[in-house]
């Protein structure tokens, strides 16, 4: 029953190619004003006020698995995953095409608006396709996400600091 259609398949001249590929993710860790990193609640109250898409991303809420180091994460397919001290953050994410162009989102907490510009370009075969960003406590105004600094790491936390305020 199954040998039919699997027979015309091999059989077709041009068949495409399976496409597998790990997703490109951003996971952006929100904090409050104080600069306490948001609960699973509060984190789904900010993606609610979201479109489902920003761009080529598809945004959700998820967790992080931070290292013990503070600096790093875990990987959810990591078998140290569990190991991970878990936080909730926003996921923007694009597994139709294993790549993501995330520019740019405009964040609603407490009355406030905090404008972040991401300028991400994650291509297929980078290395770090799966980022985590620590944000700045919540606060009003327009940053822009520094990457100069960034090299080829692929588990290292994006630090707060790389977030510059630009001038409004």
């Amino acid at each position: 029953m199954f040998i039919v259609p699997l027979l015309l398949i091999l059989l077709l001249p041009n068949p495409a190619p399976l496409q597998s590929c790990n997703p490109a993710s951003v996971s952006y860790m929100i904090r409050d004003e104080q600069g306490r990193v948001l609960s699973e609640s509060e984190v789904k109250s900010v993606a609610e006020q979201l479109p489902k898409e920003i761009g080529d991303a598809g945004i959700w809420t998820t967790e992080v698995s931070l290292a013990d180091d503070g600096k790093s994460y875990y990987w959810p397919e990591s078998v140290d995953f569990e190991k991970g001290k878990k936080q909730a953050a926003l996921g923007f994410a694009n597994a139709k095409t294993c790549t993501m162009n995330l520019t740019e989102v405009t964040l609603k907490y407490h009355e406030k608006q905090m404008r972040l510009i991401f300028k991400l370009d994650i291509s297929r075969t980078q290395p770090d396709r799966r980022m985590v960003v620590d944000s700045l406590p919540f606060q009003e105004g327009t940053f822009l996400l520094d990457m100069s600094a960034r090299g080829n790491e692929t588990h290292l936390i994006v630090p707060a600091e790389w977030w510059k305020k630009l001038a409004e």
